[in-house]
């Protein structure tokens, strides 16, 4: 695994490192989403379903072809 990371340079272990904390983060804000469905906390419910959106939209297009910087 240690190989992987060393063929992607340091830009490239960062950004996948970046891109697993925001898919973590991702899945932190769907147990809130799942929370305030529960609660029925419908403002929170609709606020963190676009903020966890966010999260993984941002996750991929982070992670996206990074080639382009070379």
């Amino acid at each position: 695994m240690f190989n992987f990371f060393k063929g992607l340079g340091f830009r490239g272990s960062m950004a996948k490192f970046v891109q697993g904390f925001l898919a973590l983060d991702g899945v932190l804000h769907l147990l809130e989403v799942w929370s305030a469905y529960y609660e029925q906390a419908w403002t929170t419910l609709a606020l963190t379903s676009v903020h966890a959106t966010v999260f993984f939209l941002a996750a991929y297009f982070v992670g996206h072809d990074h080639s382009h910087h070379n």
